[in-house]
């Protein structure tokens, strides 16, 4: 299942957030459960709820299915100290 999750964010969800100054990481896959972590827009824009329940988990669970908890999380990239 892992590979097919990889899949579908490498080929369909990572281009299309790129698209929108986003990116999505797969954090952890097992047969319950998959937890994704995305950054940009699609964490914290305007459209980041309908993002994440409109686009995100409908293509994660044509490969999961409904049994399958999907958790994403929301993180905010961290800027590198200037020296």
């Amino acid at each position: 299942m892992h590979e097919a999750v990889q899949r579908v964010i490498d080929d369909v969800l990572g281009p299309l957030l790129q698209s929108d100054a986003s990116t999505i990481e797969l954090v952890a896959v097992d047969e319950n459960e998959v937890v994704v972590r995305v950054t940009g827009h699609a964490a914290f824009g305007v459209g980041a709820d309908y993002v994440r329940t409109g686009v995100i988990e409908p293509a994660l669970r044509k490969v999961v299915g409904d049994d399958c908890a999907i958790h994403i999380k929301k993180t905010i990239p961290t800027a590198k100290r200037r020296a």
